[in-house]
């Protein structure tokens, strides 16, 4: 850790980080047979520490990795070793063929109750996250995330990569060094979601719903072309609020116009609340 860095750090603080600080293949010390991992969804996911678990998957027996529209396909999810099997609760590109090949298993959910189901059917032995450097009194952030993942902290290990291109973030989604059982270091960029092509049939749609959004109503909505042209066509509007799951450019573009203010919310209000960020 860097000289700059170490002063950012209370001496107790600064010698807790260091204690923890590992190479990603520490990961197998805390991973037993059987174990359930839940790692986190698209930008959340830990790619050195899942190179790490396939690198070393012979040593891996009964081993679960539950996740969310994981964003790189990997050979686990193909059945590549006997050690690991690949648990989706929601498909992506990623693993779509995969689930084809029945090469990995599906849990249907409504997103809401996914903490409660992962509560309910795993065992939560260990949780797997991409986050941002922490600060000076020892707190991660999820960065672009705060879903299933930040349901569990408190309730479950973790062990973290930081993600030094990760943003950070406030809100319901921070993770404490006490939390931790290790933590390694990375710096990739961040994915982004392809763009799609627009047809006539989505815009059409789209119009039909953004003249049906009254002035003041709080907004909720996912990924794809429809979505984003519903947004597109909302600068006309005023005193939007945002409760949702996924905040897009759309909701950006929205909020720097003035459009998205949050006053005329019920609760939260003057806040946009989302529980994930994706470009």
């Amino acid at each position: 850790m860097s000289t700059d860095r170490a002063r950012a750090h209370p001496p107790t603080i600064h010698a807790a980080l260091a204690e923890k600080q590992c190479q990603p293949d520490a990961v197998l010390e805390h991973i037993d047979e059987g174990a359930d991992i839940i790692v986190g969804m698209f930008n959340s996911e830990p790619m050195t520490v899942l190179d790490a678990l396939e690198d070393n998957a012979e040593r891996l027996s009964g081993v679960r990795i539950h996740q969310m529209f994981p964003s790189r396909e990997r050979d686990y999810m193909h059945g590549a070793f006997l050690g690991l099997r690949h648990v989706s609760w929601f498909l992506s590109p990623a693993n779509r063929e995969a689930f084809r090949k029945d090469t990995c298993d599906l849990i249907p959910n409504n997103f809401s109750e996914v903490p409660a189901l992962m509560r309910r059917a795993t065992r939560r032995s260990l949780v797997l996250a991409a986050v941002s450097p922490p600060d000076r009194h020892g707190y991660f952030s999820l960065g672009t995330h705060a879903d299933y993942v930040a349901a569990l902290i408190g309730e479950a290990p973790f062990f973290v990569e930081v993600n030094h291109q990760m943003p950070r973030t406030y809100g319901e989604n921070q993770v404490h060094l006490s939390q931790v059982v290790g933590w390694c270091e990375a710096g990739y960029p961040l994915s982004q979601l392809p763009a799609r092509p627009v047809r006539e049939t989505d815009r059409k749609i789209a119009e039909y719903v953004a003249e049906r959004i009254p002035d003041g109503a709080t907004l909720q909505a996912g990924f794809g072309s429809i979505p984003d042209e519903v947004l597109g066509l909302l600068r006309g509007h005023k005193d939007l609020g945002v409760n949702t799951e996924l905040l897009s450019d759309g909701f950006i573009d929205l909020i720097e116009n003035g459009i998205i203010t949050g006053t005329r919310k019920r609760n939260h209000r003057n806040k946009a609340i989302a529980s994930n960020a994706l470009l």
